[in-house]
């Protein structure tokens, strides 16, 4: 049993090795500050996914705020270079409100960005170590892709937009494809339109399965851009040996204010949302006057923790109990040779009924152990 198995929790030992898993993909650490100006946030609010952000007023007179998210510092701080790629990882604290309790959760998130004159090859190289993030919590995982270009076309030849574009958005989000036609008629979006916005709700599977009937629903130049790239992405990955746990699910789309190319989502048997998310967000990158096109993703190690609490069994594998007449250095020699033989001990005066172990045992007066 290594020292990793013996003292590191699992979302500890998870971030300690995608830790190694970007910096061996020449990825360098990005560390932030623990505070950053409101106006950023504020004037990306939608980004970040919530108005509830914790503020301050410093000595100064500034008002600044609790990190509620690292991507945009790491905008904030990128210099872009003509031809180059900056490519960085990050172990960060956030402070977000938790919808259950309303109050503001401490989470834990590792990720990556990518951001310059990035290539195909970049973007294949990201959800590959998107993937390689899923292997690394859990063998039983899966990655949902799709297309914020081939939405953003059909959207186009229907000709819709403000409140109507975002509640089809909305409703291929909850794969409602009943209510999604109904709407579509109800706006007098034609029926060919309106059969492929159904299809692309209905779509999802194994991404090499059903990438070819993607391009049969493109009518325009975008949706068949778009396509085209997803496709070559799909293939890139497959001749790699990595799109066995990739789907296509047109339900991940994001924000389309900030995403314009692949988007995608992680999720991990026992755990009932995702965590891992990310994505092309040229346009956030444009927003913040820098140039050049940008992806990444982030995994949300709080839900690590969830890992931890529906595969933890036992507290430790000894429970020592011991009479009251029993010297300490006895207690303490038999402790120290179950810990030699890779065993975690907790002793304790009596078995109270709390602390969940494999074995019971009971030392005795003068060092004698027996089964408890």
């Amino acid at each position: 049993m290594t020292l990793n198995d013996n003292i590191l929790k699992t979302e500890e030992r998870i971030t300690f090795a995608l830790r190694s898993l970007y910096h061996e993909s020449g990825y360098t650490p990005f560390k932030m500050s623990r505070f950053e100006e409101y106006d950023m946030y504020v004037r990306n609010k939608n980004f970040v996914g919530s108005g509830n952000i914790v503020t301050f007023t410093d000595l100064g007179g500034r008002l600044l705020a609790l990190k509620p998210d690292v991507t945009l510092s790491i905008i904030k701080n990128y210099k872009p270079a003509q031809g180059s790629v900056s490519k960085v990882y990050y172990n960060e604290n956030v402070y977000r409100p938790d919808k259950a309790t309303h109050e503001i959760k401490e989470i834990m998130q590792s990720g990556i960005e990518c951001m310059g004159d990035i290539t195909e090859l970049d973007q294949c190289e990201v959800i590959a170590l998107a993937i390689k993030s899923l292997e690394t919590v859990s063998p039983n995982y899966i990655l949902d892709i799709s297309s914020v270009g081939i939405v953003k076309g059909l959207l186009s030849a229907a000709g819709v937009e403000g409140s109507v574009e975002k509640s089809i958005i909305s409703l291929l989000c909850d794969k409602n494809s009943f209510a999604l036609r109904t709407l579509c008629e109800e706006n007098g979006i034609g029926s060919a339109i309106t059969d492929i916005a159904v299809s692309l709700c209905e779509i999802s599977g194994k991404a090499t399965e059903v990438i070819d009937s993607i391009e049969k629903l493109c009518i325009n130049r975008e949706m068949m851009d778009s396509a085209a790239e997803l496709k070559s992405i799909v293939k890139a990955l497959a001749d790699c040996n990595l799109a066995d746990n990739l789907y296509i699910d047109f339900s991940i789309i994001g924000d389309t204010k900030y995403y314009n190319g692949v988007v995608f989502r992680g999720y991990v048997d026992k755990l009932p949302k995702s965590i891992l998310a990310g994505g092309r967000y040229d346009n956030l990158l444009r927003g913040m006057g820098k140039t050049g096109g940008a992806i990444g993703f982030a995994v949300y190690s709080d839900m690590l923790e969830r890992i931890d609490s529906t595969n933890k069994e036992y507290d430790c594998d000894v429970l020592l109990v011991y009479e009251e007449t029993t010297d300490f250095s006895d207690v303490k020699k038999v402790a120290d040779e179950l810990k030699k033989s890779g065993k975690t001990v907790n002793v304790q005066k009596k078995d109270a009924g709390v602390i969940r172990y494999k074995e019971l045992l009971k030392v005795m007066k003068g060092g004698e152990t027996v089964n408890g």
